[in-house]
């Protein structure tokens, strides 16, 4: 392990909650615009990142490097830049995140191993897959593929759409951007559904910053070894304090589809609505949905009332 990280790196374990529980991450382009603002601060303050794991109302990062200054900056670079850009989505202000932020260096192999197995394993704690390389918001699966969750991109075959999608991302990858919820909502406008997933794994693969061969390492060089590690394995974090939540984060993945059946195709354009506006369809969902009070007061941004809480 010395050698891969030159004897002068630390790794380190970030975590970091969202402000009064609620949710993160609603939609393909929140995961997306925190990928790329998350790439960007880690090329760009020279990180070394071995895993980062977006969850729907926390994130898991482990990454490496020199001094713990650079951590700092690092994380205030990702999480300052995520909320400025979700809460204009939302057309919201104020904190997003907790204003503290978990943060744990991890020595020697095994200690690093064990991390990573927590972070990896995150969605399948949750109930959101059962093998980390399933769910694609762990990123582990682009280890292997540049398309693990679409057909392969035939430029020749794809539309004009399409290409004037990838188009337009180049152009910010390019440039050292981050991606922007305009020009995603762009891009995406017109695309069929297997479009949309090609044009998935072709942003998640043009900002990817994640450092596979050093994790991999880790693993003897395989990712077969490494999935099979992460499956047989669900690690454990001592040195951080998550709020342990025994519920199944399926609810979140049921609820979009509840609304929709309700009529409400635009969870952000619900997210807008004042209080007393998302508390009736709070309501509503209570009677069709398998959430929880407490799951819907998270995902439609609403103050959990106090007798919940307990």
């Amino acid at each position: 392990m010395e050698k891969s990280f030159s004897g002068a790196r630390r790794v380190v374990h970030i975590y970091q909650r969202s402000k009064n529980g609620y949710l993160l991450f609603y939609t393909a382009s929140d995961y997306l615009v925190f990928f790329s603002i998350a790439c960007n601060a880690a090329r760009n303050r020279g990180m070394r990142v071995l895993g980062i794991c977006p969850m729907f109302d926390h994130v898991h990062m482990v990454v490496a490097a020199e001094r713990r200054e650079d951590v700092r900056m690092f994380v205030r670079d990702v999480f300052s830049q995520y909320a400025k850009a979700f809460n204009a989505s939302i057309g919201a202000s104020g904190p997003v995140f907790c204003k503290h932020f978990g943060c744990a260096v991890k020595k020697g192999d095994k200690a690093i191993r064990t991390t990573l197995s927590y972070l990896y394993n995150n969605p399948g704690e949750k109930g959101l897959c059962t093998k980390a390389e399933e769910f694609r918001w762990t990123f582990l699966a682009y280890a292997a593929s540049t398309h693990p969750f679409s057909e392969p991109l035939i430029k020749k075959k794809c539309s004009r759409r399409l290409v004037r999608a990838m188009k337009g991302i180049n152009l910010l990858r390019t440039s050292s951007l981050p991606l922007v919820y305009p020009l995603l909502k762009k891009e995406f406008s017109g695309l069929c559904a297997k479009e949309k997933q090609q044009l998935v794994d072709f942003i998640i693969t043009s900002y990817n910053c994640i450092d596979y061969e050093t994790l991999l390492s880790l693993y003897g060089n395989s990712y077969n070894q490494a999935c099979l590690a992460f499956a047989s394995n669900q690690g454990a974090e001592y040195d951080i304090h998550e709020e342990y939540d025994p519920t199944s984060h399926r609810a979140f993945m049921e609820i979009p589809r509840r609304l929709s059946d309700m009529g409400h195709k635009d969870i952000k354009s619900i997210l807008k609505l004042p209080p007393e506006s998302r508390f009736e369809i709070l309501l509503s969902l209570f009677h069709v949905s398998k959430a929880t009070m407490k799951q819907l007061c998270k995902y439609l941004r609403i103050e959990i009332p106090q007798q919940i809480k307990r």
